[in-house]
């Protein structure tokens, strides 16, 4: 599966929507949403330093090259659009919730899984050995959904993984900063966070509904990159509001 950006940019347009996703991610998991925005609107789903390669690529990237490049990209857009929309993913996410708090031309956000409280389950571990041997039944949808949304090309050699510490160690650092400031975000934000999330606790939740800019729903019976149909179906229509907020 190929992992690269997909940039439509309208000359015409004021406004723009960039997609971001997850660590380990692709924009791949966007492409659903990108297939909903009209063409009046200018869309950017990125990818993040490190991913769509392999192993060793990953190892040599940081948690500052992901915010610097985000944070360059998001000034390249408002440089010829006055407003700007974010919908990103489990890490992606953090950055959106930077980016809204440090420019003024981040309108709205529509976010899925923030990770501002981690709990990683045993599903997740077998998951991702399913993914990594490629023995995944054909109705293991939650393996399926993974290994869709799995940017990074497997290596054989295991120990390369080794590689991979300190960029979870980044990220554990960056949830809890933006633990620190989430409830300084005023932009009008859009939250989906899954009951049986593998990843992300529920108790993310409380950081959350304490502010009153956050628009909060839970997705009862989908995880952290599988999404069961009914949730999908009711994502799909929030998401069709937001293109109405953003199209206004």
């Amino acid at each position: 599966m190929k992992h690269k950006e997909y940039v439509r940019i309208n000359e015409n347009s004021d406004t723009a929507i960039l997609f971001i996703h997850g660590i380990l991610g692709t924009p791949n998991h966007f492409d659903k949403f990108v297939c909903e925005v009209s063409d009046s609107v200018s869309v950017y789903n990125m990818l993040l330093d490190g991913h769509g390669k392999g192993v060793r690529d990953f190892s040599k990237t940081s948690m500052k090259k992901w915010e610097a490049q985000v944070g360059a990209l998001v000034d390249k857009l408002s440089s010829t659009h006055d407003r700007i929309y974010i919908v990103a993913h489990s890490m992606g996410t953090l950055f959106a919730i930077d980016e809204a708090l440090e420019n003024s031309k981040v309108f709205g956000l529509f976010l899925l899984a923030v990770p501002l409280k981690l709990f990683l389950k045993p599903k997740m571990a077998k998951n991702s050995m399913k993914v990594f041997f490629d023995k995944i039944r054909h109705d293991d949808y939650e393996a399926l959904a993974a290994k869709e949304c799995y940017g990074v090309e497997k290596d054989k050699n295991i120990f390369r993984y080794i590689g991979w510490i300190p960029r979870f160690f980044d990220l554990f650092r960056k949830i809890r900063q933006t633990r620190k400031v989430v409830s300084a975000l005023n932009t009008s934000c859009f939250v989906y966070q899954s009951e049986n999330d593998e990843m992300v606790s529920l108790r993310s939740v409380k950081y959350l509904e304490a502010n009153p800019h956050i628009y909060l729903n839970k997705l009862k019976n989908s995880g952290h990159y599988y999404y069961d149909s009914d949730d999908f179906s009711f994502l799909m229509r929030e998401f069709s509001k937001f293109l109405k907020y953003v199209e206004n």
